[in-house]
């Protein structure tokens, strides 16, 4: 829950109302327009009124319930009006005049939202996504982290992946995808997601505390939960270091192309001895996107093409006549394609014969011919 100050009603997620048995509650017409924090209009269903309980005092309270709310209760100052309610930010406290009593409050945060607008026009195939940069509309740090996610009114045939990400130029990468079954098109300047602030406090990571700390002792049912919680967290650490150290280098063969061919670049290269190694480091972490070999390449499905052929008829041609060496040659590659998923046995009107063309190197490049002459 959540005590806002700026709010003028009291909002409530309409996702909460069945975790408290009210979710099959007719709601009441609510005719007011409001908007999110962001300047966006909330997708309001209604009103309600249910029991708000502050100390010793309850009162029925109307609530409007929204769908998507970013959290599931915010308290705002009409009702801190009924209970005669005083915040206190210097002692993060709550005070309730009519009773005098007094409640601690969490620190007050204020969180940074900003929206998003396309960068340049994007063009999504059906089923398909992409990560497109977007221009954030505000003033916000340089490198600071932020919370992506879509906007609330956002047309449902966009979908936004929740994620963070990291503001470079005033500019956030977005992963859009396209679930519907026609191509989409969104134009430059639309608006897309919405960034959050994502303070440091909390990438921070905190001790649990050992109950023989505690000045005050635990009853035996908070000891046991106490020593759960700390055995799970240890046990996720040493599983973590045990994954850690454990891991093996999966691509030792790539690491000595990438050693062999930098020492080569860096010949002729200008940088530094300090830049040389920042630059070999920068490729090492990014090894993952290179292959070992040309014999196992891989995969994207962000593009794909098709030859279109009109009206024209299969074009079958023979093989070409080969000597007994040369067509073992072509049964091992043939065989070697196959078991790494390259190729597949295929029953197609269309072919065209293989050609072994010899390289400088004195290996073999596996071509197809596909002229006609």
């Amino acid at each position: 829950m959540l005590i806002d100050t700026g709010a003028v009603a009291s909002l409530i997620d309409a996702r909460m109302l069945k975790l408290v048995g009210r979710g099959d509650d007719p709601l009441h017409p609510c005719r007011r327009d409001l908007n999110s924090a962001s300047g966006h209009p909330l997708r309001i269903r209604g009103a309600i009124d249910l029991p708000l309980q502050l100390g010793s005092r309850e009162i029925m309270r109307p609530f409007i319930v929204v769908d998507k709310l970013h959290i599931d209760v915010i308290l705002g100052t009409d009702a801190l009006k009924a209970f005669r309610a005083v915040v206190d930010l210097d002692e993060n406290s709550v005070t309730l005049k009519d009773t005098g009593e007094k409640f601690s409050i969490s620190s007050p945060r204020v969180e940074e939202m900003y929206s998003t607008k396309i960068s340049s026009t994007v063009r999504i195939r059906s089923g398909g996504q992409a990560l497109v940069v977007t221009d954030v509309l505000g003033e916000v740090a340089e490198e600071t982290t932020v919370l992506v996610e879509g906007l609330v009114d956002l047309d449902a045939s966009v979908r936004v992946a929740r994620s963070l990400c990291t503001v470079h130029d005033k500019k956030v990468v977005v992963e859009v995808c396209n679930p519907s079954t026609e191509e989409m098109v969104i134009k430059k300047g639309t608006l897309i997601a919405t960034v959050s602030v994502v303070p440091e406090s909390a990438f921070e990571t905190s001790t649990v505390p050992s109950p023989a700390d505690e000045s005050e002792p635990f009853s035996p049912e908070e000891n046991a939960a106490a020593t759960r919680e700390s055995d799970w967290i240890h046990a996720t650490i040493a599983a973590s270091s045990l994954t850690t150290d454990a891991s093996p280098d999966t691509m030792p063969e790539l690491d000595k192309v990438l050693q062999a061919e930098l020492k080569v670049d860096f010949s002729d290269s200008k940088l530094g001895d300090e830049q040389k190694e920042l630059f070999s480091d920068l490729l090492g972490s990014f090894k993952d996107m290179f292959v070992e070999t040309s014999m196992k390449p891989g995969r994207t499905d962000l593009l794909e093409f098709s030859i279109d052929t009109g009206d024209s008829a299969p074009i079958k041609q023979r093989p070409d006549r080969v000597s007994k060496a040369e067509g073992d040659v072509m049964e091992s590659e043939i065989q070697q394609y196959q078991e790494l998923s390259l190729i597949r046995p295929s029953s197609s009107p269309w072919a065209s014969p293989v050609l072994m063309i010899r390289k400088l190197d004195g290996g073999i490049r596996f071509c197809i011919d596909a002229s006609t002459s």
